[in-house]
């Protein structure tokens, strides 16, 4: 537990690093489609490759968010709401990454 601080550092750095050029490709698809109706969109995101860079950029996303949610609840709260909200916080993010998951499952391999 002596070192859990670096690297919850180096992990957060290492999410922001690689939501760059995810976040990069997300914007030129969404502008590339502004316009578009509903089934192109679908279409777009079902295309394996596109489904799987929307997976990566969602999880990272939701990783990303949990730490930093964890570094204010450490740093703002304190007592037993801390426990509480720490407890959320993983739910949360654990949430958003499995619905968007089912979602893209769903959208990509199911149609």
């Amino acid at each position: 537990m002596a070192h859990k601080g670096t690297s919850t550092f180096i992990i957060q750095r290492a999410t922001a690093a690689l939501l760059i050029p995810l976040g990069i490709w997300f914007l030129i698809g969404v502008v590339s489609h502004l316009g578009a109706n509903y089934m192109v969109a679908r279409e777009w995101a079902g295309q394996w490759w596109n489904a799987v860079l929307l997976a990566a950029f969602i999880t990272i996303g939701a990783l990303h968010m949990r730490i930093g949610m964890a570094e204010i609840i450490a740093d703002y709260i304190h007592g037993g709401l801390k426990g509480v909200l720490s407890i959320i916080n993983w739910l949360v993010a654990l949430s958003v990454i499995a619905g968007a998951l089912w979602a893209l499952y769903t959208i990509a391999f199911t149609g």
